[in-house]
């Protein structure tokens, strides 16, 4: 009873220090494990997130110093409430009104300082919360192709999403939180030894028993949060694969059979998340019986001291047992905080991890520092002995020897999987050549700043791409301050004009996402008005008419005319009309070039090409004679495709 031993009021000072989590081990081998769910502190996290906070020093220091006045309020005012009980104990009525005095500060500063805290940490959070996804979405938009490759989309938006939320909650509700509470655990430890050691003993005897049961807890709890990530993650898989596919599974009759599967994995998660559930209820009360025993040790014990002694010690012991009954549940608070902000921390440990992982990915392709600008291509492109691989030891493309003088037009045929897509991705350096160069005006792309290559081509795909937006934004799309006039003019050039004037709101239609409310003919037509609009010098359609009806091709082929002069273009088409007019024709076959020639030289060559043409544009084509075939046999064709109607859908 040193302390307050005696009629007056003693003095006392501690620092108030914090403490660190244990070593860092080794992560996960794979970043981007979904199974991977985190520890609750993470060494390389917490220094990878220090520059991001640096940036906002002074709202985080105001952060600091409010949760240091709410720590120290809320932990200084057991000591005076035993001031208060042992001055009334001892008929002090002056010190009784001081120290009620001193409470009621100690409640205002620790109400300023909670609000503060909470107001400044908020602040600090959505601050990181927007900088973090920004840099994210920016650094993702700069990965290569490859990377998209092997990633499924539904884990990047993860990434964009859930981790950088749960990061804002660490940032924002946590990170102090968890610093008050190690604070004020400290803070409880010295007052209570240095009130009473005897006492302190008997509170702390609670603790190895418990700590043993929550090394225990804290294993099975793992695994249970583990399992209810990886079954949540299995539910939204599922649930995204039966969305985007309900047009399979709706015209295959699977609805009854995916229902079944989903309420299994429904049930699953269920079963995941109340067990989880149950063993965090399990620890609560475990710990509120350690309070109880606590407290009721400490009554018994310091009851029976303040028995013993005279009166003068009798009201000190009053007052130190009043401040340990109040301490133990202040001694108890940071545990049960850390219990429940357990599994917060390891998801925002594990989220923090993915994020870096993320940020720390490099594309594969990148500019050289001494990379040039193109502000004028003429359109040559040259393939120097091309090869490339997706896979090591998987050739796609061998020895690609091509050379295209500006204005030709290109056209690649092949079966599937020739190369024939390979190759115009790895003109916009999409992909890196394995070996051998691609050049443009003679430049080695590799040599370009790949934007400033880009800017000067066009892509038409087989399935057009469209955005939520007006029809007037989707065709201006990339484009800057780009005039009403131009943008209906381009649409007219591809026939696309007509049917948007028939919309109830013209160009200002708003589409629905990848314009679904439009048929894919119509799509397709808007795809072709963005590039007759972006005016490339070189031109990429890639099965650009797969899916246009015959009439509406008789549209888009006097448009391409006009798009295709004077321009460099690689045509992939399975059509005959687009083939034809081509400059060239590229036959490829398991990566190699097999022929190159113009239609009439590639048919009297009488080689793969005529073997394609006669699988499969013989019949669209009455003026062409196949070596071998009679003058009888093609008027008979002629004949026959003269009787037959024009038609098709979109």
């Amino acid at each position: 009873m040193a302390f307050w031993g005696g009629a007056g009021a003693g003095g006392w000072s501690t620092g108030i220090g914090g403490q660190q989590g244990g070593p860092r081990g080794g992560r996960g081998s794979d970043g981007w494990d979904e199974d991977y769910l985190g520890k609750a502190y993470d060494a390389e996290v917490a220094r990878r997130l220090i520059p991001y906070i640096v940036q906002y020093r002074f709202a985080a220091i105001l952060a600091f110093v409010a949760m240091m006045m709410f720590a120290i309020a809320q932990f200084v005012t057991p000591l005076f409430i035993g001031l208060t009980v042992k001055a009334g104990a001892e008929g002090n009525e002056d010190r009784v009104f001081v120290y009620l005095g001193v409470l009621i500060g100690l409640a205002l500063m620790g109400m300023t300082g909670a609000f503060m805290q909470q107001l400044t940490t908020a602040w600090i959070g959505n601050k990181l919360l927007l900088q973090l996804r920004t840099e994210m979405y920016d650094h993702i938009q700069g990965l290569s192709l490859s990377f998209f490759d092997d990633m499924e989309v539904g884990r990047i938006i993860s990434r964009l999403t859930s981790d950088v939320t749960v990061m804002q909650e660490l940032l924002t509700t946590g990170s102090l939180t968890f610093l008050a509470d190690f604070v004020g655990l400290f803070t409880v430890v010295v007052i209570l030894l240095i009130l009473d050691w005897e006492l302190a003993l008997v509170t702390f005897a609670v603790v190895p028993p418990l700590i043993f049961v929550m090394v225990i807890w804290a294993r099975h709890a793992r695994a249970a949060f583990i399992n209810v990530r990886i079954k949540i993650s299995q539910l939204y898989g599922t649930l995204g694969e039966n969305v985007s596919g309900v047009r399979a599974i709706q015209s295959m009759t699977r609805e009854d059979e995916n229902a079944r599967r989903f309420d299994a994995l429904n049930q699953e998660n269920r079963n995941a998340n109340i067990w989880a559930g149950t063993l965090t209820a399990t620890i609560i009360p475990l710990i509120e019986l350690a309070i109880a025993i606590a407290t009721c040790s400490v009554l018994i014990v310091g009851g029976l001291i303040a028995l013993r002694s005279s009166s003068v010690d009798a009201a000190a012991a009053l007052g130190i047992v009043t401040a340990f009954a109040v301490y133990v549940t202040r001694f108890f608070d940071p545990i049960r905080d850390l219990v429940l902000q357990y599994t917060m921390l390891q998801r925002a440990m594990a989220g923090g991890q993915r994020i870096f992982e993320v940020l720390d990915t490099e594309p594969k392709i990148q500019d050289k520092e001494d990379a040039i600008e193109l502000d004028h291509v003429e359109g040559r492109v040259d393939f120097d002995h091309v090869y490339f691989h997706y896979a090591p030891e998987i050739p796609v493309l061998e020895d690609i020897d091509l050379h295209v003088e500006p204005g030709e037009t290109i056209a690649l045929v092949g079966s599937t999987g020739s190369g024939k897509t390979t190759i115009t991705t790895l003109i916009s350096r999409g992909y890196e050549v394995t070996d051998g160069a691609i050049r443009v005006d003679g430049h080695d792309i590799r040599d370009i700043k790949r934007r400033s290559l880009t800017r000067h081509m066009g892509v038409v795909l087989q399935n057009p791409y469209l955005f939520s937006g007006t029809i007037r934004e989707n065709i201006a799309y990339g484009m800057e301050d780009v005039a009403d006039e131009d943008i209906i003019r381009a649409a007219t050039a591809v026939g696309a004009d007509e049917f948007i004037k028939n919309l109830e709101h013209g160009y200002d239609t708003v589409l629905t996402q990848r314009g679904r409310n439009l048929s894919v003919g119509q799509r397709q037509l808007l795809s072709f008005a963005r590039a007759i609009l972006a005016s490339p010098r070189i031109l990429i359609l890639d099965e650009a008419t797969a899916y246009v009806d015959t009439q509406t091709e008789v549209v888009i082929q006097r448009a391409l005319r006009e798009l295709l002069k004077d321009r460099t273009s690689f045509v992939i088409a399975h059509r005959l009309s687009t083939i034809r007019d081509a400059t060239r024709i590229v036959v490829l076959d398991h990566g190699k070039i097999l022929e190159i020639g113009s239609h009439d030289e590639l048919l009297a060559k009488n080689g793969a090409y005529a073997n394609l043409y006669r699988m499969r544009y013989e019949e669209e084509d009455p003026e062409n004679q196949v070596v071998g075939e009679d003058e009888a046999t093609i008027l008979r064709r002629r004949a026959q495709l003269s009787d037959q109607p024009a038609g098709g859908g979109s």
